[in-house]
């Protein structure tokens, strides 16, 4: 049954940088009784969580992630640990603050929270994502395409051999619309031909590292038949973006 007690908030931490944080996140996360989010939150956001009980979220807990990295008897004893936490805190009547970074609904590692604890009505607090940031260091019309006006959001991974899901990159790449690729395991050779399967040689590519991060943030050029010697110039961070389309050679956007 619903808690009319406490309050649990799945609440994202934006990119990373602290002065990213919104607002309602920055008062949840003050007002929290219990913080669970990634190893290093108590220091990075120390002026929220100083002297707060803290545990980490682990990754991909209460979703099918977790069971590929570890035994079922491992992956069960995080879980009833977190999960006895919680609702022990709930049942008091306090908050509880589960901290991700960027969109949590989107790619995030901690959105089985969502399902483990649904009857909690559990509240989601947004934030920038790593896609935001990106789409503002590319400071161009996404959807300003000389052919689409479709923003397509994947993964690169969707790309490697063995995966059959409907949306298999040379699928999506059909439309010719502005694909946004997010790069967990991606191989960006397999990525490239793929793509050749809708985008000509020449379509503008832009990979960006640490979107949002002020001090680290980069965006690198490329087309699609330069991109994977582009990419292969430097050791790309595992926080970067592929993005695919000709919107970014119509910066102010090219509508019909």
């Amino acid at each position: 049954m619903p808690t009319d007690t406490g309050k649990l908030y799945l609440v994202s931490l934006g990119t990373g940088d602290p002065d990213q944080l919104t607002l309602r996140a920055d008062r949840i996360m003050r007002a929290a009784d219990l913080v669970l989010g990634p190893g290093d939150a108590p220091v990075r956001y120390a002026g929220q969580l100083a002297g707060k009980p803290f545990m980490e979220a682990g990754h991909g807990l209460f979703t099918p992630m977790a069971r590929r990295r570890d035994t079922p008897e491992a992956v069960d004893a995080e879980e009833g640990r977190r999960r006895t936490a919680i609702r022990d805190c709930i049942a008091a009547g306090g908050t509880v603050a589960v901290l991700s970074f960027g969109d949590p609904t989107l790619y995030g590692p901690q959105v089985g929270y969502l399902d483990a604890f649904r009857d909690l009505q559990p509240e989601v607090v947004p934030g920038i994502s790593s896609f935001a940031a990106a789409n503002a260091a590319l400071a161009c019309a996404l959807t300003g395409g000389s052919t689409s006006q479709s923003v397509i959001l994947s993964l690169g991974k969707n790309a490697n051999a063995g995966y059959a899901g409907s949306d298999r990159l040379s699928v999506l790449a059909q439309s010719r619309s502005a694909l946004v690729l997010f790069t967990m395991k991606t191989d960006l050779g397999r990525v490239v031909e793929e793509l050749r399967a809708g985008y000509p040689g020449d379509t503008p590519v832009a990979i960006v590292c640490h979107a949002g991060n002020a001090a680290k943030q980069e965006v690198l050029r490329a087309t699609l038949d330069t991109l994977v010697e582009v990419a292969s110039r430097r050791e790309l961070p595992f926080e970067h973006l592929v993005y695919v389309g000709d919107f970014l050679a119509h910066p102010r956007g090219d509508y019909q």
